[in-house]
């Protein structure tokens, strides 16, 4: 599913079907492969108004990264544990820099580290970005980001990821509770479109 975030509603775009096994051996496809398939549907249906797409630690590779930038839009992408040579290496290096930015964020105080890195495969510099976050009372907890915008504003990029979680709170929670998506009305390819397609309409 493909939604707006921000302060706005999270309205549904599209959504894209995973295709499943067709064979015993066939191993169908994978979340991220749908994920490109409707984020070029959505690009070409939606021509010039969107210019930046934020996704999970899912797409943290040059096969997606490469699909943004071909598409001419930018992509923040979470990062959680990875084994990626560059973001080990990128990682390593920003911890051992002084901070870029600082600010308060509610209960939050933010401080900001990037560095810009390569990582194999991608056709053009990123951005590697660590927000530490501390409450008053001392917790810490920490934001990793990769992002091939290497001019938006460190606060800008925290504010979407940040609004990135409206969409598992907001929209996923709504239309499992409220338009009953978690329920299978219909069997059958076309039947199941048509009634997610209602469903979105209606939360929508």
């Amino acid at each position: 599913v493909m939604s707006l975030i921000g302060d706005g509603a999270n309205l549904v775009i599209d959504y894209e079907m995973i295709k499943h096994r067709k064979e015993a051996n066939d191993t169908g496809e994978g979340e991220l492969i749908a994920a490109k398939r409707l984020l070029n549907r959505a690009v070409s249906a939606h021509r010039g108004l969107v210019d930046v797409v934020t996704y999970d630690a899912l797409a943290c590779n040059s096969v997606f990264l490469n699909e943004c930038l071909n598409l001419n839009i930018d992509a923040v992408i979470r990062v959680k544990d990875n084994y990626n040579l560059a973001i080990r290496k990128v990682k390593k290096e920003t911890n051992t820099k002084h901070p870029n930015k600082h600010w308060h964020d509610g209960l939050y105080e933010i401080t900001a580290f990037e560095s810009i890195f390569n990582m194999d495969g991608v056709q053009s510099p990123l951005r590697y970005v660590k927000f530490a976050k501390r409450k008053s009372n001392g917790e810490r907890s920490q934001v990793l980001i990769v992002t091939s915008a290497l001019n938006m504003n460190l606060k800008t990029i925290y504010k979407i990821m940040k609004a990135r979680w409206n969409i598992e709170n907001q929209v996923f929670n709504n239309l499992k509770n409220h338009a009953n998506m978690d329920h299978c009305f219909v069997h059958g390819g076309n039947a199941t479109e048509a009634v997610l397609y209602l469903m979105f309409i209606a939360s929508n």
